[in-house]
């Protein structure tokens, strides 16, 4: 992740076993400058957020309210609450007119921006990461002006039709015949938009994962707010679509399924390699099902060989693909395959390719590290978050 740091002063922070009660809330713009409380960082992909004076991300719960945190207990140990010391502090490269705090249960002070209060993610091993982010559809990193920090889309895979374009959560994105892209032009409102609810750009500039950027814009709509485009079409989502990698959508006249270049995601029932954003590792190589493909260090690729067998191979699962196999998303150039067992394993830039059994649904990574030997793949073979 690429970090600009704003500024940097030491200041302790957590407060594990805090619980909510009655909250006072205070604002700062008037107080003594006292210590720096909060400061910005530019995060890859999510843009400025705002971070403690360590650099860690700091997020908001769509579950509190202003001036009230509903947090607390086992959810105050997975998120850790934002505390400063006392009333006297300041902050940097945020408003301080947006920022204040509250009173918890427990008598620590919490932080807020915009009446929301602030927490940290207890796995966020180091500054800058944001391991966080869009977990239960609920936690947010925080802007600097207090808003939800979230992507507008991602890239995953549908089963079929391989790589597609998906919101924060992972619902497939559609484009729509009965819109235009020059210019580009919204035509479903009121009840169609119930049923396929537009794709809504908080911020300026829409960000997004593994999209050429030079293909996003925006549209405003009668209602004020601006909709994701891509290639100039309009974008959404379809309200029967439950979980990520479902297409219900594309049963329906002139609906498709938005392909990662903005085009229409077509029927191909012959990919065996594709790409998607998985978790916080950023785009990473995935089978057709978009599951989370890895290589393991003790394999290696030149020669291409593979030292995962037996019990390791129950874990591991090789990723196999069948003659005439096709890619997408993925260097062509650089897939190849190697013989076992009577079948073709899957090979990216040498390295032999594995499932991991723990992995259960697509955008899953948890074989990510395991043993500090096993790592996601990215697109061009390379270790993801290495």
């Amino acid at each position: 992740m690429i970090r600009k740091s704003v500024a940097v002063v030491a200041l302790g922070l957590i407060s594990l076993t805090a619980c909510a009660g009655t909250p006072e809330s205070k604002p700062v713009a008037q107080q003594q400058e006292g210590v720096v409380a909060l400061k910005v960082a530019e995060i890859a992909d999510l843009g400025p957020v705002v971070t403690d004076d360590q650099g860690f991300t700091l997020y908001r719960f769509d579950g509190d309210k202003p001036g009230e945190s509903t947090c607390d207990g086992e959810c105050a140990a997975t998120w850790p609450p934002a505390t400063v010391p006392g009333e006297k502090f300041s902050v940097n490269g945020v408003d301080q007119g947006l920022v204040g705090s509250i009173v918890r249960g427990d008598g620590s002070r919490q932080l807020t921006v915009d009446g929301m209060p602030q927490y940290r993610f207890a796995k966020d091993a180091k500054p800058g990461e944001t391991k966080g982010q869009g977990l239960q559809g609920k936690w947010f990193a925080t802007g600097t002006n207090g808003a939800r920090t979230q992507l507008a889309a991602r890239t995953g895979v549908v089963a079929g039709l391989g790589a597609v374009l998906t919101n924060n959560a992972g619902l497939t994105l559609y484009r729509f015949d009965g819109d235009t892209a020059q210019p580009p032009t919204s035509t479903c409102d009121g009840g169609c938009a119930e049923t396929w609810p537009p794709v809504v750009v908080e911020g300026d500039t829409p960000r997004v994962k593994g999209v050429d950027p030079k293909l996003l814009g925006t549209v405003d709509r009668k209602d004020g707010k601006k909709q994701l485009t891509v290639a100039g079409w309009p974008q959404y989502v379809f309200k029967n679509d439950s979980k990520p990698g479902e297409a219900k959508g594309v049963t329906v006249p002139k609906w498709f399924a938005t392909a990662t270049d903005g085009k229409k995601a077509q029927q191909n029932k012959a990919i065996a390699l594709t790409s998607a954003t998985v978790a916080d590792l950023g785009v990473v190589a995935t089978d057709k099902d978009g599951m989370t493909l890895y290589r393991f260090d003790d394999d290696t690729a030149e020669p291409p060989a593979s030292t995962c067998s037996g019990d390791c191979a129950v874990q591991w699962p090789p990723a196999f693909v069948s003659e005439g196999f096709q890619v997408q998303g993925v260097d062509a150039s650089l897939v190849g395959t190697i013989e076992r067992d009577g079948k073709k394993q899957l090979t990216i830039a040498g390295w032999p390719q594995y499932l991991f059994a723990g992995d259960k649904v697509c955008g899953d990574a948890n074989g990510q590290g395991v043993g500090g030997k096993w790592w996601a793949t990215k697109a061009d073979g390379s270790r993801a978050g290495r």
